[in-house]
């Protein structure tokens, strides 16, 4: 695996896998890998010949009092894990000027009025920092391919409406939720909990479960939110949001059985939030 951390490594290294045939994958993150992650990987190599992960915890997408400084910056095992997925290429960065470099005007994206509801309501401006470091990456590295997780849903349909607009070449693939053996979907925040901490967390998927379940069984929609909200707090999780949303995330306010949709939660455990889905 090539280690580049400077844009110069990064477009030479570029240029000699650019001589080598087939497609490019690209799988962003921001480090502290783990299975949720590595099975980004397993697709993309399913797609492309060539695979680059980046790592970067990017400022832009952390509010005011949320955790940059202490978000877990785990670089030695997170080579490691590449290297036995025989990722080809790692951009981490040495400082955030090989992003988003002072003499170049970075365009700040605008995740619009999707971009402020449900995470974006509890983390305004949030979106708006994922799509200009996700477009900045896209521009730099020009990938054919793009692996982003289902765990965060809203993300990826963010993304892929900007990817749409402005990099419609990139094909976006979307990698099922990975969970530990009680449910929790993987995140790098699970990390911050106690054990006896993520099995309380595993009530929200259950929660997710007994709503889609009740949802199939033509249940009135208010009476299962307000279900789902009463046994999360039952459960010492406080729910930031539960909500029922069509595929394209547009507002579900009755019963309406017709085409695909995801129900969606946040809760807050120890200061710490966590997202899950279902789609159905």
């Amino acid at each position: 695996m090539v280690i580049t951390r400077t844009r110069d490594e990064l477009y030479k290294t570029l240029e000699e896998f650019s001589k080598r045939p087939g497609k490019l994958a690209l799988i962003p993150t921001m480090g502290n890998l783990h299975d949720g992650h590595l099975s980004l990987i397993k697709l993309a190599k399913l797609k492309a010949s060539k695979t680059i992960t980046t790592i970067f915890v990017n400022p832009l997408q952390f509010g005011k009092n949320e955790d940059f400084k202490k978000y877990p910056r785990t670089e030695k095992s997170d080579i490691e894990k590449l290297k036995k997925e025989n990722c080809d290429i790692l951009f981490i960065p040495k400082n955030g000027e090989e992003v988003f470099s002072k003499i170049e005007k970075v365009k700040t994206l605008d995740s619009g009025s999707l971009g402020s509801e449900l995470c974006g309501k509890i983390r305004p401006g949030h979106f708006d920092g994922v799509l200009t470091v996700v477009n900045r990456l896209f521009e730099l590295i020009n990938p054919d391919v793009a692996v982003f997780g289902a765990k965060d849903y809203q993300q990826q349909i963010l993304i892929k409406k900007m990817a749409k607009s402005l990099h419609p070449k990139i094909s976006l693939l979307k990698a099922p939720i990975i969970r530990s053996k009680n449910g929790v979907a993987l995140s790098s925040r699970n990390n911050y909990l106690s054990e006896k901490e993520l099995e309380i967390a595993a009530n929200l998927f259950k929660c997710l479960q007994n709503s889609v379940n009740s949802y199939q069984k033509r249940e009135e929609l208010n009476e299962i939110l307000d279900n789902a909200n009463s046994f999360l707090i039952s459960k010492d999780l406080l729910p930031d949001y539960f909500e029922l949303r069509d595929s394209q995330l547009n507002i579900i306010s009755k019963n309406n059985f017709e085409g695909n949709k995801v129900f969606l939660g946040s809760v807050t455990i120890n200061n710490t939030r966590l997202i899950d889905n279902i789609e159905f």
